[in-house]
């Protein structure tokens, strides 16, 4: 390895020869040597200790008094070799490199910021962020990338004073300090170290460019049907008041009031049913169980066949109701459906009959209120929570004649719409009535081409239609008799349709990918830190003092550093003159220009 040449750090003359002080790299030690006779050397002198004299500055030294230090200086170059203090090493924690860690933290944290944002945003409203998550993760982005910048500016500075140090050729210095910016391939060429440097740039320029679209793209906004938990009231009664649905006539038979008549009138209609107190209001579409009155049952099914070519005059289809009571004495309304459920190629008939007993109750109806309007939850009537059974004197068989009707009687009266409605098989013809026509299955795919031919009489089942008509009178009838006291309260799910952020997680992944790979290429890079043992930077300063550019002779011996450098001689003016830096002799003339050794 190639020497560097020996740095003058200190010099003093006299009118027939000078002596210098001069560094000896190779041995990190300082010297005297006689030199040759310097003519222009301004002096402005600071002896070391060594040199017993009480004169600590020389400006204009008599002869005798040159004479004099000389003799010294040259005894003290044969006796002595001087060794000068070296720059005091950095301790443990003083070696860490600080602002490269920190700024690697904050790029991660900024990356945790990011994910957080991207979490948490999802299908929240755009209406809750004051600050949408693209303008926070556009400015998170940007900061991490500046702190990316940060920490492998410090990372060169590592990789550059410790390749210096291990021993690497100009070419490659160059290059470290260059990035391989102005010659991508030059850079991978001049040696493994400049080749990584140059590798980690590039890499972090595209990691620096992705990072921000990928953030951008892990959330989009989308209209989507937001689901919440709250509560709703609803004026409902549990019991419908006595009297309210009628008085009884016979023993078999109603009178209807006005309310049971305006009910049933709302069911044949499907009129829409609204509420008009703003504690009912929905904005979206709100579901729920609200208790009130009703009724629960227990059905079972039958089946027989038929064959309907001898069945004559057979009933093929009917529904009908019947009040009866059990063994108690306690009433109930017995409901029987018939119909023809399957037919095969002999025109034999399968009969089913379905017997339900249906009995007075509180139950949970199953609504949706959208806004005002207010709907019974069909698919889930079959599946209603019963919250206790009871018996309305108005039911019982021994109530007297113009006394209040009781719920069963009001149902029996009501299912009169669907009693009678039979279909029978006549010798010549089949007849029947228009309520069988709505379960009768007339598509020819349900048949074989014989049964079309001559027997397609096949129904649905009416069971579930005549209890859900039934549920249907009795949650109107609760509704309607229901005054402002008879307010319940309700848990509902509300939903409705929001402008919502929706994140992409893939987006986020290849994100934070990106973010750690660019952290982990910056480590590399810091790798040496430690052995340096001192604060290092690319200040010009600081690379011309090591490669002893002329002007850094002004500077003291043990001041290596930036700080030690510009305290020397930080406030020396300076000119570039044809391809050199020089002293602006105009501007510093006053001003000493030898530094001092101590």
């Amino acid at each position: 390895m190639r020497l560097a040449k020996p740095k003058v750090c200190y010099q003093a003359a006299s009118r027939d020869f000078a002596i210098d002080l001069i560094y000896l790299p190779q041995r990190h030690q300082y010297a005297f040597e006689l030199g040759q006779k310097l003519e222009s050397l301004p002096l402005s002198v600071r002896l070391p200790p060594i040199f017993h004299t009480t004169t600590p500055r020389l400006t204009s030294p008599s002869p005798s008094f040159s004479v004099q230090l000389m003799e010294e200086l040259a005894i003290a170059s044969k006796k002595f070799e001087i060794t000068c203090s070296r720059p005091k090493k950095q301790s443990s924690l003083q070696r860490i490199p600080w602002l490269a860690l920190a700024s690697l933290l904050f790029v991660l944290a900024c990356m945790g910021a990011s994910v957080a944002t991207i979490v948490i945003s999802d299908n929240q409203t755009v209406a809750s962020w004051t600050i949408q998550p693209a303008v926070l993760l556009a400015i998170l982005a940007a900061l991490s990338n500046v702190a990316l910048g940060i920490a492998f500016s410090e990372a060169v500075v590592v990789t550059w004073w410790t390749s210096a140090t291990n021993g690497a050729s100009l070419e490659e210095l160059h290059y470290i300090w260059d990035k391989g910016l102005t010659n991508f391939v030059a850079a991978l060429a001049a040696g493994p170290t400049a080749g990584k440097v140059a590798g980690t740039m590039l890499a972090l320029i595209i990691i620096k460019v992705a990072t921000g679209p990928l953030l951008q793209r892990a959330t989009r906004q989308e209209i989507k049907e937001v689901v919440t938990e709250g509560a709703i009231e609803l004026n409902v009664v549990q019991h419908l008041p006595s009297g309210w649905i009628g008085s009884v006539e016979t023993n078999s038979s109603i009178v209807g009031s006005g309310n049971s008549v305006q009910v049933t009138s709302a069911w044949w209609r499907k009129a829409t049913i609204t509420v008009r107190s703003p504690r009912s209001y929905c904005d979206g579409t709100c579901e729920g169980n609200v208790p009130g009155a009703g009724i629960t049952y227990n059905c079972s099914s039958t089946t027989r066949a038929l064959d309907l070519f001898t069945g004559y005059n057979a009933t093929l289809f009917e529904i009908n109701t019947t009040m009866s009571q059990n063994s108690t004495g306690a009433p109930f309304l017995l409901l029987t459906t018939l119909y023809s459920s399957a037919i095969d190629d002999n025109c034999t008939a399968t009969l089913t009959v379905d017997t339900c007993k249906i009995e007075a109750a509180i139950i949970e109806y199953p609504v949706t209120i959208q806004n005002s309007t207010v709907t019974l939850n069909s698919d889930k009537l079959n599946h209603t929570r019963v919250r206790s059974t009871y018996t309305d004197r108005g039911d019982l068989p021994t109530v007297r004649r113009g006394s209040a009707a009781g719920v069963l009687r009001g149902l029996d009266r009501f299912s009169s719409n669907f009693k009678t409605r039979t279909w029978q098989l006549d010798p010549s013809t089949f007849q029947g009535k228009p309520i069988g026509e709505m379960f009768l299955q007339t598509d020819p795919k349900l048949y074989t081409d014989f049964t079309y031919e001559n027997c397609p009489l096949k129904w649905s089942s009416p069971t579930d239609y005549v209890l859900d008509s039934m549920q249907d009178f009795m949650f109107r009838a609760a509704l309607r008799a229901a005054k402002r006291t008879d307010s319940q309260t309700f848990s509902v799910r509300r939903a409705k349709r929001r402008l919502v952020f929706h994140s992409v997680y893939g987006y986020l992944a290849a994100a934070s990918t990106t973010t750690l790979f660019g952290t982990f290429f910056v480590l590399i890079t810091l790798q040496g830190r430690w052995s340096l043992g001192r604060a290092v930077s690319l200040s010009p300063l600081e690379t011309a003092n090591a490669f002893c550019a002329p002007l850094m002779e002004r500077v003291r011996c043990n001041n290596i550093t930036v700080d030690g450098i510009l305290e020397d001689i930080g406030q020396t003016r300076v000119k570039y003159v044809d391809g050199l830096m020089v002293v602006d002799d105009e501007s510093t003339s006053s001003k000493p220009l030898l530094t001092h050794f101590q």
